[in-house]
């Protein structure tokens, strides 16, 4: 039966979004026959809205080949969407603060948006090589410190889907690939109020990562202290905690979280 919301809903602008959100989740340019397959229709429709998409400025057509990407016009939407994060407005004084500490190391904040686990900002470290992270960058929610501390307190049902959805692929030889180990490491980052990467998303890279609190207690963001051994040693990453955790919770009081507050 129709919901309310279905009396507003225009079909041609939902199957516009759905191929924006095609484009993004695809590796390469999209063809009329990829939006066939994944609207369900046929391609002169699938034509027609990409014609519109291109017209409109947000989607490119190649002349020779014929297929389509995202154009940069869509960088001026994640760039406001971005900057209409209030967190971030927060945030940031605080991992500047955070850095000054630890100019060795790069300070990251994400937050879990959507399945998926949303880079948001970052410092980069003083040193070199730098990594090739950028806000707006996707990051696996089962290796990476960030990543497990954003799903640490889902529910059993949203973190089975979750896992079914996506996987546990492996990227090193650390990486926990088995569902069972990955919960028993999830309640040990509900223990102990922090999570690691040691190795587990990039051979060489460490990372520890903790919550950031709302007003309800929930975890709405994540802060992270991470950087190559040849930067910092493991000790070094493991030693950054104490504060990495006094940033969270100053962060989590400015966010409206009052339980031990810290002034």
């Amino acid at each position: 039966m129709p919901t309310d919301s279905d009396k507003y809903n225009i079909k041609t602008v939902a199957r516009c979004f759905q191929i924006l959100d095609l484009a993004s989740e695809s590796s390469g340019p999209i063809s009329i026959q990829d939006v066939c397959a994944a609207l369900d229709t046929n391609s002169n429709m699938a034509f027609r809205l990409l014609a519109s998409l291109q017209n409109s400025g947000y989607m490119s057509k190649d002349p020779y080949s014929g297929l389509y990407t995202l154009s940069l016009k869509t960088l001026k939407l994640s760039r406001s969407a971005l900057q209409s994060q209030e967190i971030r407005k927060v945030t940031m004084p605080y991992l500047e603060l955070l850095w000054n500490q630890f100019p060795k190391a790069n300070v990251n904040m994400a937050v879990f948006y959507n399945g998926e686990v949303l880079m948001l900002d970052r410092i980069d470290t003083q040193s070199t090589p730098r990594t090739y992270f950028t806000p707006g960058r996707q990051l696996p929610f089962h290796c990476s410190a960030l990543g497990k501390v954003l799903t640490s307190e889902l529910g059993e049902e949203e973190l089975d889907q979750l896992i079914k959805e996506k996987g546990l692929p492996k990227y090193t030889e650390k990486t926990i690939t088995d569902p069972v180990a990955f919960k028993q490491e999830l309640a040990k980052v509900r223990s102990e109020g922090v999570a690691r990467d040691r190795n587990e998303f990039i051979d060489g890279d460490n990372c520890s990562a903790v919550p950031v609190r709302g007003r309800d207690g929930r975890v709405i963001a994540g802060i992270s202290v991470s950087a190559l051994t040849s930067n910092m040693s493991v000790e070094e990453i493991e030693g950054a905690i104490p504060r990495l955790k006094d940033t969270a919770n100053r962060i989590s009081y400015m966010m409206g979280f009052t339980t031990n507050p810290v002034l």
